[in-house]
């Protein structure tokens, strides 16, 4: 995933990533596509070894399992998710790093597909 993340918080980092694992799980089919790009975004992030980097993601996976279903809560938490992101710049990068991790694997399920419909009402795009 090549978005840059240098003028991000880490708040805004952490809702990213918590926001790409939300899209991810959406569509109950995780890909290696997704993984390897998830992957990416942890060492932008600067976790450096596969330890921090796991570590990252399984607790990004335990904050957004609860929110996955049913379709509102994943909406909901995605809602509150993208408040994080104030500026348009950044809007748009995170718009663009969920649609593609979403369309990465040429399956667009109902529940994406409403997450990115929401996402692009909230930041107006």
């Amino acid at each position: 995933m090549d978005v840059d993340i240098s003028d991000f918080t880490a708040a805004q980092r952490q809702a990213l990533f918590d926001l790409l694992i939300l899209a991810m799980y959406a569509d109950g089919h995780l890909s290696a596509v997704k993984d390897e790009q998830l992957e990416m975004l942890l060492i932008a992030m600067g976790h450096a070894t596969p330890h921090d980097r796991a570590r990252e993601s399984d607790a990004a996976v335990t904050r957004i399992r609860p929110h996955v279903h049913p379709p509102l809560a994943a909406i909901e938490r995605m809602i509150a998710l993208v408040r994080e992101f104030k500026t348009r710049k950044q809007q748009k990068k995170v718009y663009a790093a969920v649609e593609n991790l979403i369309t990465s694997d040429s399956h667009v399920t109902a529940l994406e597909s409403n997450l990115l419909t929401e996402l692009r009402l909230r930041f107006r795009l």
